[in-house]
């Protein structure tokens, strides 16, 4: 791809998971142990080519850079390309200023110090292996002025309901509006979008839209006034939307399935994310596990059974942890029973944590359990 494109990690989309993402952002929210759930559309970014990376903060500044740092990780070619985290300096102060569009507007330097032929926005929330090489072509080829990732699906009403409903007229899209899950068949967005650098700028500066404040509004608007030519693109692989626990929890158990491993974990498509000089797991004599994902650094000497144990877990003897996620540096105290639970870092669990099977019971960061 001779073109020079400019990606942009968009976190403004990013739905609340309660507790979970109080004092994180969901893209930089542990997802399988190992990696932050930002990691995926970075990783496209990069198998992808593109060099230019920047993430776009809406709030919990602290988590993003703790887990990104200087984004090399996700970069191949570390001498020409930049990496940037974004931040809305007017939005800190004033709340009500805090939305993609105007971060993307305090932010609009971007555009200007690298040169830069197309911009593609993705968010951290919905998972996918998307290659936006062929997005980019498909738009070029197109002639479009903006192209909308969208997927097709049967369950459109219990899913993507943070996202919009695409109608379309063979590529063109003719109707944009929120899911409100009326419909289980659907076209539904994937929040990613391509569009032109001069477009791009347009979206930013131009007075007739000055009055959206979001991206999805903005969007929204050039649809219903067919002014622009914006087509939608499909995808048809791998597409999960992580809008709430129970779907955390829920795609997470997934990747048990090793089909669904296999989709997204490619060869071909590596899954990059923040290394750490990390010990191996610790099997004790006692350790009994199965259908699980263990990361390094855990001490594992009681039982686990189809759940996923982050770094520096400790499952003490004669302890069970059963269907639940638990993040790092947990500790299951001995003898304690563990089943439908999603445990946040730095806790102790000294008693019994017993949730529902499509209930997940949450427990805070760094709580007691005793």
């Amino acid at each position: 791809m001779s073109n020079k494109i400019l990606g942009i990690l968009n976190l403004y989309d990013s739905p609340s998971l309660g507790g979970l993402t109080k004092n994180r952002t969901l893209g930089s929210t542990s997802f399988l142990g190992r990696f932050a759930l930002m990691d995926f559309a970075l990783s496209n970014f990069t198998n992808s080519d593109i060099d230019e990376i920047n993430v776009l903060v809406k709030d919990n500044f602290r988590s993003v850079a703790k887990h990104a740092g200087t984004l090399k990780s996700w970069v191949n070619n570390t001498k020409i390309g930049r990496q940037n985290i974004l931040i809305n300096e007017k939005g800190i102060r004033d709340p009500k200023y805090n939305s993609d569009l105007n971060a993307l507007r305090e932010n609009d330097w971007i555009l200007y110090e690298v040169d830069v032929d197309y911009v593609v926005i993705a968010p951290a929330h919905i998972l996918t292996s998307i290659d936006f090489r062929e997005v980019i072509d498909f738009h070029i080829k197109n002639e479009a002025d903006v192209t909308i990732v969208y997927k097709h699906i049967k369950d459109a009403d219990t899913t993507f309901l943070t996202s919009n409903v695409l109608t379309l007229d063979g590529n063109v899209i003719v109707d944009y509006v929120q899911n409100k899950g009326k419909s289980a068949d659907a076209n539904v967005s994937l929040r990613t979008y391509v569009v032109s650098k001069e477009a791009f700028i347009k979206w930013l500066r131009h007075r007739d839209y000055r009055d959206a404040t979001s991206l999805r509004m903005l969007l929204e608007t050039i649809i219903s006034e067919q002014e622009e030519k914006v087509l939608g693109y499909e995808y048809t692989g791998y597409a999960r939307c992580i809008d709430s626990l129970e779907h955390f929890v829920e795609y997470s158990f997934e990747f048990f399935d090793v089909k669904v491993a296999d989709e997204v974990f490619r060869s071909d498509w590596p899954i990059y994310t923040l290394s750490r000089n990390t010990p191996p797991t610790l099997y004790g004599p006692k350790a009994n596990v199965k259908n699980s994902f263990i990361a390094n650094g855990a001490k594992v000497n009681g039982k686990v059974d189809s759940s996923i144990i982050s770094r520096y877990v400790e499952v003490e003897e004669g302890a069970s942890v059963k269907n639940s996620v638990i993040l790092t540096e947990v500790v299951i105290k001995k003898g304690v029973k563990v089943e439908n639970a999603v445990i946040d870092k730095y806790a102790t669990i000294e008693n019994d944590v017993i949730g529902k099977e499509d209930e997940h019971i949450y427990i805070p960061q760094g709580k007691k359990v005793r």
